[in-house]
Formats: structure tokens, C-alpha cells, sequence
């Protein structure tokens, strides 16, 4: 039992003379373990978010309501990610197919969503989601203004640059909501001028 005892207590010792010896690798190690620990929580926490998210947004839009995408976001750590990822991207004229073949569908609508920058002159909006969307979304989910307007149908008709903003980035951006109405930001290297800015608590488009 002494032999067992005195053979960790030597062990140990010479650990901390090696700790003690090399400790600019001893902190780059720990240095690394710590930021790969960092780096997965960030990954997860990230993920659970964006989830509960969609979840919500989906939920919002009423029991009589289908959802339709290529990626399934119910969780779990079991999702076999490279299938939906193999998953081909819904068309918008594939939309169009199905108002036209179902029976019992009331409307259809078809929403793109993608992950930009916002800008006015010289303020910056990082990380914004931009949604395009169609005319039926406002049957599907209609859309409360704390300022301005939905799309016109000539808007829609014309592809016309125009865009809604939610409330939070038009607060940051322009100080109030009255005040981003007509203005024009960059998205994606296109200039859009804003029409309206939904109301707080609605869902950001």
C-alpha cells in the first residue's frame, strides 16, 4: 500500500515538474481544451436556438396550416442531417403546382430565407435574416404595421426594390420607426427602399 502510495505521490511530482518546466505548452494546451469546449457550446447553443425559433414561427401560423421544407426541425440529436441536406430546394413554381392539384387548399404561399447585412450610410446591421416573400403570406400570416404598408400588387408585379423592416432594426438603425419609412438601406448590394415596419412582437421579416 506504501509502495502504491509513494509511486502516485511521484507521479504527481514529477506532472508538476513538467507543468512547471514547459509552461508555455501547458497553457497553449489548456489554452485549446478550452476553446474547443467553448467552440461546441457556442455550436449547440447556437442550433437550440435556431430551432426553438422555427418552432415557434411555425406554431404561429395555426393548427389548419401545413409547413413544407426540406430540413425537419422537431430536434434531436438523432436528425440525420445529410439527408435533408441531400433534400432538393423547393421552386417557386412548384407552389404554384400544388395551389393548382389540392383540393382542399385554401391558399399557398412561398417563402425564401437567407442571412445579410443591413446598412444606411454608415450604420451596419449584422446577421439580419431577410425573408422574400409572396402576396398569399399576408392571407397566411398577416402582418401588423406599427408604421407604413404591405407590398402594393404592382409592387409584387414588378419586382419593384422595396422592403418591410422589422421594428427592433429600424429602431437601431433610423432612432424610430416613423423615420425608416422611405428611407433606402443595402442588402446584398441592392439598394430598397422601405415601405413599412412591422409591429413589435410580430415576426421579423
Amino acid at each position: 500500500m506504501r509502495r502504491s502510495l509513494t509511486i502516485i505521490g511521484n507521479s504527481l511530482k514529477l506532472t508538476l515538474q513538467e507543468l512547471k518546466v514547459n509552461k508555455l505548452r501547458t497553457a497553449l494546451s489548456l489554452t485549446g481544451v478550452a476553446f474547443g469546449i467553448f467552440c461546441i457550446i457556442g455550436v449547440l447553443a447556437t442550433v437550440n436556438s435556431l430551432e426553438r425559433n422555427i418552432q415557434n414561427e411555425v406554431k404561429s401560423l395555426g393548427s389548419n396550416t401545413i409547413y413544407i421544407d426540406k430540413w425537419d426541425y422537431s430536434g434531436g440529436p438523432d436528425q440525420p442531417i445529410w439527408k435533408f441536406r441531400a433534400r432538393p430546394v423547393a421552386k417557386y413554381e412548384e407552389a404554384a403546382m400544388v395551389k393548382e392539384r389540392a383540393v382542399l387548399l385554401e391558399d399557398i404561399s412561398f417563402l425564401m430565407q437567407t442571412g445579410s447585412s443591413i446598412s444606411h450610410k454608415d450604420d451596419m446591421l449584422q446577421n439580419c435574416s431577410v425573408y422574400g416573400i409572396i402576396e398569399a403570406q399576408m392571407v397566411l400570416q398577416p402582418i401588423s404595421f406599427d408604421a407604413g404598408r404591405f407590398f402594393s400588387a404592382s409592387e409584387f408585379h414588378n419586382g419593384s426594390n422595396v422592403c418591410l423592416m422589422g421594428f427592433t432594426n429600424a429602431e437601431q438603425l433610423f432612432g424610430n420607426s416613423d423615420r425608416a419609412l422611405g428611407k433606402q438601406v443595402d442588402i446584398k448590394g441592392k439598394k430598397v427602399t422601405i415601405v413599412g415596419v412591422i409591429k413589435k412582437k410580430e415576426r421579423i421579416l
